[in-house]
C-alpha cells in the first residue's frame, strides 16, 4: 500500500506537471485514484490475504495490476508524443520572423511571432502584438522636407504629440542611444496614462543610417506598464533589427 502511495504521488506530480489539457488531467486523475487506492488495495486486501484458496483472486489480482501498468505505459507514452508535438510547434513559433516594411520600401523590422502588420491611418507601420499589449509605430522622414533636422528635434515632437490628451505623463528614462549595424538610435521612455486607458510606457525612438544623412524614423513602442519589465528587452530588439532595404 505504502509503494502504491508513493507511486501514485509521483504520477500525480508528473502529471500535473504535464501540459495536458485540465479535461485529461482530471481524467487521469481519477483513474490513477480509482486504480491506486480504491480497486486494487481494497480488493487485496478483502480478498488475496483472506483466502486459503488464492488462485483466482491472485490472477485477479494481477490482472488489475497489468491493467494499471498499461494505462501508465499507454499515459505516458500519449504523454511523450503530445510533449515531442508541442516542442515542435514551439519550435516553429520562436522561428518564426515577420519583416515588414515601411510604406515607402527603404526600411524594414524584423519582428517574432504574434506581431500582425496592420494598415491604419498615415502610419508607416502599425504593428500590434494582442497577446503582449504592444503596439509599434512609425513615421520615415525626409528632414529635407521638414523644420525638424536632428534626433532631437524628432524626439521632442513626438514627445509633444504623444504627451497630448495625457492625464499623466512623467519621464521614466533619460534618452539612451545605441549604435551598430551603420545605425544609431536615440531613445527615451516616458509613462503616461488617458482617462481611459491603462498606465502605459511609451518607448519614442529616432533612428538614422549612415550614408543616409536626411532620413530619420520616428518609432513609438507602447506596452503595459504591468508588462514593461517582461518585453522591454524584446521591444529594444525591435528596434535593432532595423535595417534599409
Amino acid at each position: 500500500t505504502l509503494v502504491l502511495i508513493v507511486e501514485l504521488v509521483y504520477l500525480l506530480s508528473f502529471l500535473y506537471k504535464s501540459e495536458f489539457s485540465i479535461f485529461k488531467k482530471i481524467l487521469w486523475t481519477i483513474l490513477l485514484i480509482c486504480l491506486n487506492i480504491v480497486i486494487i488495495p481494497y480488493f487485496y486486501m478483502k480478498y488475496v490475504v483472506k483466502y486459503n484458496k488464492i488462485l483466482i483472486p491472485t490472477l485477479i489480482y494481477l490482472f488489475a495490476m497489468i491493467v494499471l501498468f498499461g494505462v501508465f505505459f499507454f499515459g505516458n507514452n500519449t504523454y511523450n508524443k503530445e510533449l515531442e508535438k508541442q516542442k515542435i510547434e514551439r519550435k516553429k513559433i520562436e522561428d518564426e520572423i515577420n519583416v515588414y516594411s515601411t510604406k515607402d520600401g527603404v526600411v524594414a523590422f524584423s519582428f517574432k511571432h504574434g506581431y500582425k502588420l496592420s494598415e491604419v491611418g498615415e502610419y508607416d507601420i502599425y504593428v500590434k502584438n494582442d497577446e503582449k499589449n504592444i503596439v509599434f509605430t512609425a513615421f520615415t522622414y525626409n528632414t529635407d522636407k521638414y523644420e525638424q533636422k536632428t534626433p532631437d528635434d524628432y524626439i521632442n515632437k513626438v514627445v509633444n504629440d504623444v504627451q497630448s490628451g495625457k492625464t499623466s505623463f512623467e519621464k521614466l528614462k533619460d534618452k539612451e542611444t545605441i549604435t551598430e549595424d551603420n545605425k544609431t538610435i536615440n531613445t527615451v521612455e516616458y509613462v503616461g496614462k488617458t482617462e481611459n486607458s491603462s498606465l502605459c510606457v511609451y518607448k519614442i525612438s529616432t533612428i538614422n543610417y549612415n550614408g543616409k544623412d536626411n532620413y530619420i524614423v520616428t518609432v513609438i513602442e507602447v506596452v503595459t506598464k504591468i508588462n514593461y519589465e517582461k518585453y522591454i528587452r524584446e521591444m529594444t530588439n525591435i528596434l535593432k533589427t532595423s535595417k534599409l532595404n
